[in-house]
């Protein structure tokens, strides 16, 4: 009998910075799409194994978001440390279904989700998710823990 023990997402630490926060110090909703974005790169290059970078310079691959949406919880404060785990629901022949919980020390701040299609840059359109990233993707979803409550209620 084989035993496997599953992998916490992937997350990335970010130190809330002065230039991510309004004058009250608490962080500029947008700055949070933008860690979004961070840790998507980040996701690519160190779990996934394939640069993001290389990604789009070298084989003209872009990933735009289609769909997102973002619950904010309770603010983060300039000085705090927010860890923004990445979750992979599903991938289809284009799209990548993502979920991201964004915590500081344990503490749910901000939940977001966002569909995200692969397409060429040389003309913009949709393209298949190819084998060797569709083969890390379904490892990542076979070898990651998924807590049940990391959804917040509903207000």
């Amino acid at each position: 009998m084989t035993i496997t023990t599953k992998s916490p997402p992937f997350s990335l630490r970010i130190p809330i910075r002065f230039s991510h926060c309004d004058p009250a110090g608490y962080v500029f909703f947008p700055r949070f799409f933008e860690m979004i974005q961070a840790v998507c790169e980040d996701w690519f290059t160190q779990e996934l194994g394939l640069n993001f970078s290389e990604m789009i310079i070298q084989h003209r691959l872009g990933q735009p978001t289609a769909y997102t949406e973002c619950q904010f919880i309770k603010p983060c404060l300039l000085g705090e440390n927010l860890d923004m785990a990445i979750i992979l629901d599903k991938y289809g022949t284009s799209s990548l279904h993502l979920r991201f919980i964004g915590t500081v020390a344990g503490e749910i701040r901000l939940c977001a989700r966002s569909v995200q299609v692969v397409i060429s840059l040389e003309n913009g359109r949709p393209v298949r998710i190819h084998g060797d990233l569709r083969k890390r993707l379904q490892e990542y979803m076979d070898n990651v823990e998924v807590a049940i409550d990391i959804e917040p209620q509903r207000r």
